[in-house]
């Protein structure tokens, strides 16, 4: 006979019952414990860890009824079992009313005890095994700052956890709409689809958002989710999870940044402008954003390249990108194209606008103490966005607009 790996507690109050069944128990488990009556085997219970208990039901002192109320008490998981003898319906009535796990009858049947005993044990072990799964998820997901949330696709219902709230440091629950207010305005548009449409139509989501914390810092989360069916009910659900990203993502954005900006300048190289003009593109394809380009470039830099030195041409350069980053708006691009050719998005703003700001950088570059006091000027071509343009249509009509300012005469824009 297999011994079980569990400690058993078995309390008789009846003395050959006890020694005869005890004889049995110890063959089938690992660790026994025997009492006589009901209170011995509620401070044994106190004392040390049992994993269930087979009682009598009619005992002194306490019967089996009243031992399993107050075990039951102490720890509701306990699987108690209660042997009788008796048929009665108001007994049975009151073993389930204080949660008796099983009944059986005496004079017990060995065979139907072990089978019991076995279901017992599997149980326990079932009881465990999903126990020690939860608390290692739980203690997984504090590891990895997660949290999760879930959909009810029939009837299109978003559930976020408790611990949503948590990791996002919110004190009260928020449904999609209201938790959109503090997600950061370059992600909005995609968290509020995330939960508005992808949910509902996509079968797995993968996608980065970022908020903004109670100190001003940004922080980003990974949203991931994936379909799975009820084998319950036989519907559809989404199971979601948040994850705090923000060390990773912030090491990312920095190395993606080194590689997408220039070293010398410290501005946007081709390739970062590039990819900043085409997610505009795209927002103002769906939402109507006007966009407009500066395009640009010094006049007879080199001749200046020539005249100065290398060393003299780089110094304006750096003054250059400084001073064009103090003169346009936070929310605009600047980047370098190549050589001494600089480009400057503005978006959300109208042709006025755009053209204002041209000209208080001719202006600012006119006033501008260069290096070696050199009488530096610059031409510019605008373009503006229109339906059908691409990154590459866009930025060729400025950079025409620009030839023909140099055409014209230098030190202008034309648009």
């Amino acid at each position: 006979m297999k011994k079980l790996n569990l400690t058993m507690l078995y309390v008789e109050d009846e003395a050959d019952t006890r020694e005869r069944l005890s004889e049995v128990f110890k063959h089938k488990v690992q660790t026994l414990y025997v009492a006589k009556d009901g209170k011995e085997a509620l401070e044994l219970f106190k004392k040390h860890q049992i994993n269930f208990i087979v009682s009598d039901f009619n005992m002194p002192n306490m019967n089996g009824i009243e031992l399993c109320n107050a075990v039951k008490k102490i720890n509701r998981h306990i699987f108690f079992t209660l042997l009788t003898a008796f048929d009665d319906f108001e007994l049975l009535t009151n073993a389930i009313d204080a949660h008796v796990d099983k009944f059986l009858k005496k004079p017990v049947n060995a065979k139907k005890l072990f089978q019991t005993l076995d279901n017992i044990y599997e149980k326990i072990e079932n009881e465990f095994q999903l126990e020690r799964s939860t608390v290692c998820l739980q203690e997984a997901e504090k590891i990895a700052n997660l949290a999760y949330w879930d959909v009810n696709l029939s009837k299109k219902e978003i559930h976020f956890s408790k611990e949503v709230y948590e990791l996002f440091n919110l004190k009260e629950p928020l449904n999609h709409i209201e938790l959109s207010k503090i997600i950061v305005d370059d992600y909005k548009d995609k968290f509020l689809d995330i939960f508005n449409t992808k949910i509902f139509t996509e079968e797995n989501i993968d996608e980065i958002i970022s908020i903004c914390d109670k100190n001003s810092q940004l922080k980003y989360f990974k949203v991931t989710a994936k379909r799975w069916k009820s084998s319950i009910c036989g519907k559809w659900h989404l199971i979601g999870i948040f994850q705090d990203i923000t060390h990773f993502e912030l090491q990312r954005l920095e190395l993606l940044k080194e590689s997408q900006s220039d070293p010398m300048l410290k501005i946007s190289n081709k390739k970062r402008i590039s990819s900043q003009l085409e997610d505009l593109i795209k927002s103002s394809k769906r939402y109507g954003h006007p966009i407009g380009v500066i395009f640009f470039d010094i006049d007879n830099f080199k001749g200046i390249n020539d005249k100065y030195g290398h060393l003299a041409a780089d110094c304006i350069l750096v003054q250059l990108a400084q001073l064009i980053q103090k003169n346009i708006r936070q929310s605009d691009f600047f980047g370098r194209w190549g050589g001494d050719e600089f480009i400057i998005i503005n978006s959300h703003t109208n042709p006025d606008a755009v053209i204002t700001l041209t000209n208080k950088i001719l202006e600012k570059i006119k006033e501008f103490n260069w290096e070696k006091n050199i009488n530096l000027t610059i031409s510019a071509g605008l373009s503006f966005y229109e339906a059908g343009d691409n990154v590459k249509s866009l930025i060729h009509r400025a950079d025409l607009k620009m030839i023909d300012a140099k055409n014209s005469g230098k030190n202008r824009y034309v648009h």
